[in-house]
């Protein structure tokens, strides 16, 4: 007898919910979330919950999720991760799921490229520009404010390799944000990858990096997403009343 779980999201935002789903073994089951990781819980029935933030490490944006069944004397368990991510994050973990690549290589990037040291296909995400459209402060019942704002943002995205894996699959970089997969991610995770322009192209940069990176091409796509917080206390009461001096 063995003992699998699934998941219906392999990545969500902060504070949205996942649930898992066992197959096999003996019930009842009983879940935990293993520490170190985002910091997520999960209930009786397998619904997990991300934490309200998003770690800043690379170890502190994944959880993973455990289950154990009622098998005597040994128990059976098994165990399933889950990325908790900004858009930008589950915009990389997209192009990471469909592609079916290991971690690490689809990331975000500042500065330079990553150099990669074998020949596999890595895609470097970066943002060239970004702007705020709409902001908005509301209250909830128990008077904390809810600020928000929708982001709108230029991507770029670089697929490179030493290898011809680049030129052979950019292609495939592109399906992967119009698969059902990345419109599941869109719908749950409140953001959205617009559709590419008329006389969009891949800017074949092969020439920068001479023969460090043989293969790199670029394509940008824009991306809409709203980033939330709540504030217990009002902005302007954090503030210390002044003192005012007068002349003696």
């Amino acid at each position: 007898m063995s003992l699998s779980l699934a998941q219906t999201l392999t990545a969500i935002g902060p504070g949205l919910t996942s649930s898992f789903l066992v197959a096999g073994g003996t019930g009842p089951y009983t879940y935990s979330v293993r520490p170190n990781g985002a910091g997520g819980t999960i209930n009786s029935s397998g619904l997990y919950t991300a934490p309200a933030s998003v770690g800043e490490t690379p170890q502190t944006l994944y959880d993973t999720i455990q289950v154990v069944d009622s098998t005597t004397p040994t128990p059976l368990s098994a165990t399933a991760t889950i990325l908790v991510g900004t858009p930008l994050l589950l915009f990389c973990e997209i192009i990471q799921n469909q592609l079916g690549l290991a971690q690490g290589r689809v990331y975000l990037w500042d500065q330079k490229v990553f150099q990669p040291t074998d020949s596999g296909l890595y895609v470097a995400v970066s943002v060239p520009s970004c702007k705020p459209f709409a902001n908005n402060t509301s209250y909830d019942g128990n008077g904390n404010a809810i600020q928000s704002v929708n982001m709108l943002a230029t991507v770029d995205i670089d697929i490179i390799s030493r290898g011809p894996a680049a030129r052979d699959q950019k292609e495939q970089v592109m399906l992967a944000l119009m698969s059902d997969y990345s419109q599941l991610q869109q719908t749950a995770n409140s953001f959205l990858i617009a559709k590419l322009p008329p006389g969009s192209r891949f800017l074949n940069l092969s020439n920068i990096d001479g023969a460090a990176i043989p293969y790199r091409y670029k394509i940008s796509v824009n991306m809409q997403y709203f980033v939330t917080k709540t504030q217990a206390t009002p902005y302007y009461n954090t503030f210390a009343q002044p003192t005012v001096y007068t002349n003696p």
